[in-house]
């Protein structure tokens, strides 16, 4: 078995070569937004984050780095990444051997569009998309909105700013923001300069977050100086069926022993209303 490492401005490569396999994981650079969910669901804790910078007067959100003494190449980073930064490869093809084997759920990424309700010359949802994904194209007089599902974070600003509600999307992690501006450190914009969906804001003078465009990423915590200013509570991630310990245990450091239980709970249910049908039907 043979490890390497390669890493530039642009992407990080880790990879573990055999006789007959090749596994191979990359970061996007370009495409990570420095958050915290795949150190926190990383069962083996070979994902850190890099100390945050500066540029320009500004805060850069950190980089991940990868031991490639500790990674498996299940992928489970890969599956909970809002921004599809990271990549696995089996001998060249992608996958995400978690998921093929059933450790791990899909994360669901629910987006409606109707381009028979928008506007003739409308292209407010690509021009207010903070991650810029959302195409618009015409032909004639027809539009069509091409959003790139895998890339969507589920921010839901296209769907707030659509004037004719020709665009739904469904967030895929629950929870809330709060933020103590009592206790930020005077004239500090760092987790302002480092959300990547513009769901942080001035006002008054002091920060403030709008919980309906949030997504929970945790990239405006990693570079705030004063960590009691600034809390995350994931309840929830909407997800592909699945009972596998390896996503229980995941879900927990993602959300809390609440967000695990609520799940089990639901799960539960769900079983007893089908043995309850599956017995009338029986009847």
């Amino acid at each position: 078995m043979k490890l390497y490492k390669k890493e530039t401005d642009e992407k990080l490569e880790i990879g573990q070569v055999y006789y007959t396999k090749r596994f191979v994981l990359t970061v996007d650079r370009a495409l990570c937004k420095g958050c915290v969910l795949c150190e926190l669901v990383c069962p083996r804790k070979a994902i850190s984050l890099l100390p945050a910078t500066e540029a320009k007067g500004k805060a850069v959100a950190p980089k991940i780095d990868v031991d490639v003494n500790k990674c498996d190449y299940h992928g489970i980073c890969a599956v909970v990444c809002p921004f599809s930064a990271i990549k696995i490869t089996v001998n060249g093809e992608e996958g995400m051997p978690a998921v093929n084997k059933g450790v791990f759920p899909v994360l669901t990424r629910d987006i409606e569009i109707d381009s028979a309700k928008c506007p003739k010359t409308c292209e407010i949802c690509a021009e207010k998309c903070p991650l810029s994904i959302i195409d618009v194209k015409r032909e004639g007089t027809k539009t069509a909105v091409d959003i790139k599902k895998e890339l969507c974070a589920g921010c839901q600003i296209c769907w707030e700013e659509c004037p004719e509600n020709a665009v739904k999307v469904t967030k895929f992690i629950e929870g809330s923001i709060n933020i103590k501006p009592e206790l930020c450190p005077k004239g500090c914009r760092k987790c302002l300069d480092v959300c990547p969906v513009n769901a942080l804001y001035i006002e008054n003078g002091k920060v403030g977050a709008n919980n309906n465009n949030c997504i929970y990423c945790g990239a405006c915590q990693n570079v705030c100086p004063e960590p009691a200013a600034l809390e995350i509570n994931r309840t929830a991630v909407r997800h592909s069926p699945s009972e596998s310990g390896a996503w229980y245990k995941g879900l927990e450091r993602i959300t809390s022993a609440a967000g695990l239980n609520k799940e089990l709970a639901a799960s539960r249910a769900v079983k007893a209303r089908a043995a309850v049908n599956k017995l009338k039907e029986s009847r």
